[in-house]
């Protein structure tokens, strides 16, 4: 049995919370909050996702509001960080050096130094550190890699990626509003998708951007060209749109021979055309979130470090992300370092 210390109950922790309750062999022994109220979990969580039905046991759950007490206390094999992202280094640091692995949640953090800090804990300590890149996880990009990587319908030509969002303005004291603590769309919603270009196509040369600053600071918006060689990749992140707009996740590949439409807002989802031929794909209906927890579920079992998303490829994307940040701002081309 895995033993599990949730932290942060938000709308992330709350969906980290009901897919817990689909994994066999892993028991939920300690809930932190730093609010009372967010230990109550009849209330709602907000987000931008449907949260699944909540059938996790929590009857062995002892609950916090202080988590160097949670940590002093024990009972766990690892911890699951959802909280905000100016927390993940301190928190991530804090439970790696109490002697527990950690998972914790995407952005890895709000700068590459902060990353680099949160690896060599990881490897002074030992234990395992993973981030949720979950798109690494989720079915559809997982067959979309399959497809590039068999090169059945020939080498990639172009990529466009996208990710569309409402204003997030269900996060506690409106902290993913404030940039200085979320690093706005660029960040905290960008990165999907520059994390899954790494995972198709490896680290670009360099990125020339452009942004739209939101209300509260940083780039709400972020259009990015990406420097590789034979192929044109770009990519949109986006969290401006109204309140009753979905969130969309779409991304376009043409190869030399087919094309794959993958839009979250179509009835199909995931279709490659070839010639004439169209072709939906079946997909399995869990999506990237439990995929990923599943896997460092095994990963703390075994002992095994992860290998889908490890810390340092996580580390890399965020690296990419704010050169991106640093080409918008500075107007031109960046080399990615």
């Amino acid at each position: 049995m895995v033993r599990v210390a949730l932290v942060g109950l938000g709308f992330m922790g709350r969906m980290h919370l009901s897919i817990y309750g689909n994994i066999k062999g892993v028991e939920i022994t300690a809930l932190c909050d730093a609010r009372e109220e967010g230990l109550d979990l009849s209330k709602a969580g907000g987000g931008n996702i449907a949260v699944g039905e909540m059938t996790t046991d929590l009857s062995k759950v002892k609950k916090f509001t202080n988590y160097e007490e949670m940590l002093q206390a024990g009972g766990f094999d690892y911890v699951d960080l959802c909280v905000p992202t100016y927390l993940h280094k301190d928190f991530s640091v804090q439970a790696l050096r109490a002697g527990y692995d950690v998972f914790c949640e995407k952005p890895m953090a709000l700068s590459t130094s902060d990353a680099e800090e949160m690896i060599r804990v990881a490897d002074e300590t030992g234990k395992l550190l993973t981030v949720g890149q979950c798109l690494r996880f989720w079915p559809m990009y997982v067959k979309v890699k399959e497809l590039i990587d068999s090169k059945k319908y020939g080498e990639v030509i172009s990529a466009e990626f996208s990710r569309y969002s409402p204003y997030p303005t269900w996060s506690t004291n409106d902290w993913m509003l404030k940039g200085e603590l979320s690093g706005s769309a660029a960040v905290d919603l960008h990165v999907h998708d520059v994390d899954i270009i790494h995972f198709y196509f490896g680290k670009p040369r360099s990125v020339t951007s452009s942004g739209v600053e939101a209300p509260g600071g940083g780039y709400g918006h972020i259009s990015t060209i990406y420097e590789y060689p034979g192929m044109t990749v770009t990519s949109v992140g986006n969290w401006l749109c109204a309140d009753n707009f979905p969130l969309i996740m779409r991304a376009l590949i043409v190869f030399e021979k087919g094309v794959i439409n993958l839009d979250t807002s179509q009835k199909d989802p995931l279709v490659i055309f070839e010639g004439k031929k169209r072709t939906v794909f079946k997909l399995d209906e869990r999506d990237g979130y439990y995929f990923e927890l599943v896997s460092f579920v095994e990963n703390v079992k075994t002992r095994t470090a992860p290998e889908v998303v490890t810390a340092a490829t996580a580390k890399e994307s965020l690296n990419t992300v704010m050169t991106e940040i640093k080409s918008a701002y500075k107007g031109k081309r960046v080399k990615v370092k």
